[in-house]
């Protein structure tokens, strides 16, 4: 049994290194215009849907990417991409926003997700609905 100790030990050192100075997504929270409170559900006639995310360990050049998508509502193709915006965080930001405005028509009701990408790689998915 001792001597598993020291190769478990070696794993963990080596995974927590693997992980450090990674860019990764921390926090994500939605919300409603400029509001403070974070919600999953949202009505169709909301003005503005905002994303807030802890962004971790972000370099200069990083490309951090928000695609919105319509998941499966009555109007749409199922998974079909309403929008995409990339930013490139300074150094040293904690945070990044992304917003999306209501459709003209107002937002139709059903499921949806907005997938956050690093340099063009899907890490994170935050799903909402938009329900009456």
């Amino acid at each position: 049994m001792r001597l598993l100790s020291p190769i478990v030990g070696l794993a963990l050192l080596v995974s927590t290194a693997a992980f450090a100075g990674n860019p990764h997504f921390g926090q994500t929270a939605l919300a409603l215009g400029d509001a403070k409170t974070a919600q999953t559900v949202f009505a169709p006639d909301a003005a503005k849907i905002v994303l807030h995310v802890q962004i971790v360990d972000m370099t200069e050049g990083t490309k951090l990417t928000a695609d919105w998508i319509a998941v499966k509502t009555d109007v749409a193709p199922a998974n079909f991409k309403i929008d995409s915006a990339t930013t490139e965080p300074e150094e040293g930001a904690e945070k990044a926003t992304f917003s999306m405005s209501k459709p003209y028509a107002g937002w139709p009701v059903g499921d949806y997700k907005v997938d956050l990408s690093i340099n063009g790689k899907v890490t994170t998915s935050v799903q909402f609905k938009v329900a009456k």
